[in-house]
């Protein structure tokens, strides 16, 4: 049996958060984890990734739980969902769900130059045999 084996070093991971407007009546938070790490050839790389969104306003309100609705954020969340459904607006735009639309806005949506910045940083850190933990704090 063949095993792949893995060079474990240190990696940079920064969490980021904005706010897209994906369609006129909807706006979303987007999560994304930009990851900075050195290949084994000693070069630096990156991805970035969406991690998860939540909906921020729709039809310029923002959204907010009614509390004596007694429904949890989910369930707001749900209706709000629904609403967006069936009034049609996602079909408008060619798309079936709302994910999809928020997938479509959101990539490239974090700059280049903010993730060429990560990776000179952690070049420096790893020049400098920095912890980029303490480096970052």
């Amino acid at each position: 049996m063949h095993w792949n084996t893995l060079k474990l070093n240190k990696s940079l991971i920064v969490n980021t958060d904005e706010i897209l407007q994906v369609h006129p009546q909807i706006t979303v938070k987007v999560h994304h984890m930009i990851n900075v790490w050195e290949k084994d050839n000693g070069e630096i790389d990156s991805t970035v990734e969406m991690a998860d969104y939540t909906l921020e306003s729709f039809m310029g309100e923002p959204l907010r739980m009614i509390e004596r609705d007694g429904g949890s954020k989910y369930d707001m969340c749900q209706r709000y969902r629904n609403m967006i459904h069936d009034l049609g607006i996602l079909s408008s735009h060619g798309v079936d769900d709302l994910d999809e639309l928020v997938d479509n806005a959101a990539v490239g949506s974090i700059p280049t130059a903010l993730v060429n910045q990560l990776e000179n940083d952690f070049q420096m850190m790893q020049e400098n045999n920095a912890d980029p933990i303490k480096t970052m704090a």
